[in-house]
């Protein structure tokens, strides 16, 4: 109910962004033109109250009780008129993914103290041998991070591509170091730090508090005359948002170390595509990136191997083979196993080669790491939130998307990218074949449904309803449509229009 809720009142009020729903709670982030009331506007989940409330006062108390809004301004001369290219609704185990580390209701037992922003300023400024910890990811603490104002020391950057691992990875071998410690904490908004807190306290740490309202509400109050030095990353088209008009650049060039700080959804690492700051320079000079964590691959792990040659090759699958064997085996199950699947890949690339299924291209277009396409189809910019980023640029198509229509069967079609989608047919020779579930925005840059999600026949979904999105008429940089897939059996003389039969009943879908 409260999904069908949501997507109504988004659909109404035109409101674009991300919600996540689940039994802890509901996590909006969005944005709209316009400014709404609450209660006039968006009215109430039916079956939600637990009773009927018939004053409209008391019903919003009830229903938006204790929420920490934080509101933000899109400036329209950064160059972003909207800072979302859709809408995606999802239905999650937990609102901060932690694995079943921290229970929803273990947060009020184990949960940190909740400082002010004044509050935590002043802790900082009182306490010399505090330990202050950045729980966000690695590329947000690179570009802005609290400095303790005795040490000058930038807060501890537990390292972390994605918050699951906080627990095991910095927890698990920190939590004896901390016990006796003053612990402070901080992440954007505070949502992570609920968790992030519970999780040092349940492994004993017991003094920790944590920043309400996160760097976000620090800002408000103190802007770039606090501790906070750096910008800001918002997960939206504005990429960071500067503490103030003084702000210093605190990131570096993980390449030539200069000062830089400019985060593009085109600079990924190879290995994790975790986001990666590298300046223009040195990205002139780079066919892929490499993070922190896999600087040491850096001469023997490519996603794209087209244009190595044998000796090349057999020099990669030398040093893979030395990095993983000289890791424990019980203690990196998981990085051993990525080593294994590069040799063997690599290995396969020889074997190609002599026997000619391949040939060595020296002069291969860069690749886009996420969706694997060329460079004049993909800048980069194809996934998340950069989808219509301010800096993709696209050559104008005016052919309007072919038709197609929620239950048609489709199957592979002209524009099918074997490196990110697999191969073709079926295990037993056969052409892959599926069904449109739903229809989708890419984000061509307007509000046109110019991709699909689909379920192949052969596929069980891992979850009730879950489906691949494919592209559908999405407009690549070089301004051609794409098209994954295909209707099945091929229909001629399609006519040159969007038809959307689904409705705002249609069960929701959970991407991969």
């Amino acid at each position: 109910k409260l999904y069908l809720h949501q997507r109504a009142l988004c659909n109404r009020l035109a409101v674009r962004g991300r919600v996540l729903i689940s039994v802890e709670g509901i996590n909006d982030y969005i944005a709209c033109m316009e400014s709404f009331h609450l209660g006039r506007d968006c009215g109430f989940p039916i079956g939600i109250l637990d009773e009927i409330v018939h004053e409209e006062d008391d019903c919003l108390q009830r229903v938006y009780r204790g929420i920490d809004w934080k509101k933000s301004i899109v400036d329209s001369n950064c160059g972003v008129r909207e800072p979302f290219p859709d809408l995606k609704l999802s239905l999650v185990n937990e609102i901060v993914s932690t694995g079943g580390a921290v229970e929803v209701d273990e947060i009020p037992d184990f949960g940190g103290k909740h400082l002010t922003p004044q509050q935590f300023h002043e802790a900082l400024e009182q306490h010399g041998d505090l330990v202050l910890i950045d729980v966000r990811n690695t590329f947000e603490c690179d570009i802005g991070h609290f400095v303790h104002p005795h040490t000058e020391q930038a807060a501890t950057n537990p390292g972390m591509v994605t918050f699951s691992s906080f627990d095991s990875n910095f927890c698990a071998k920190n939590a004896d170091s901390l016990r006796d410690k003053k612990v402070l904490m901080y992440c954007t908004g505070g949502i992570r730090c609920e968790k992030a807190s519970a999780m040092l306290r349940k492994r004993g740490v017991q003094d920790v508090s944590q920043l309400k309202g996160g760097i976000h509400r620090y800002l408000e109050e103190y802007g770039d005359q606090g501790y906070f030095k750096g910008k800001n990353f918002v997960f939206d088209q504005r990429v960071a948002l500067e503490a103030g008009k003084e702000t210093a650049v605190v990131g570096k060039c993980i390449e030539c170390q200069e000062p830089y700080d400019e985060i593009a959804g085109s600079r990924l690492c190879t290995v994790c595509r975790d986001l990666v700051l590298v300046c223009p320079a040195c990205s002139q000079n780079l066919r892929e990136y490499h993070c922190r964590r896999h600087m040491a691959w850096k001469s023997c792990y490519y996603t794209f191997l087209e244009v190595f040659d044998e000796v090349q090759l057999r020099e990669q699958v030398e040093v893979l083979r030395r990095i993983r064997e000289s890791l424990e085996p019980s203690k990196n199950r998981n990085v051993r196993r990525t080593l294994l699947r590069q040799i063997v890949k690599v290995q396969g690339r020889i074997e190609d080669l002599a026997l000619g299924k391949a040939v060595v291209d020296v002069d291969a277009s860069r690749r886009c790491r996420t969706c694997m396409e060329t460079a004049d189809i993909c800048d980069g910019n194809c996934w998340g939130f950069w989808k219509q980023h301010r800096g993709q640029t696209r050559k104008p198509n005016t052919e309007a998307v072919q038709a197609i229509r929620v239950g048609d069967r489709v199957q592979p079609g002209p524009h099918w990218n074997p490196l990110r989608l697999g191969d073709k047919f079926e295990p037993d020779g056969q052409i892959r074949q599926g069904t449109v579930v739903e229809l989708k925005s890419w984000g061509s840059g307007n509000n046109e449904r110019d991709c699909v999600a689909i379920v192949w026949d052969t596929t069980k979904p891992k979850k009730p309803n879950e489906a691949q999105i494919y592209r559908w008429g999405s407009i690549a940089c070089n301004g051609e449509r794409m098209y994954d897939v295909m209707l099945f059996p091929p229909q001629p003389g399609l006519a040159l229009s969007m038809t959307d039969t689904s409705t705002d009943n249609s069960p929701p879908i959970n991407n991969p």
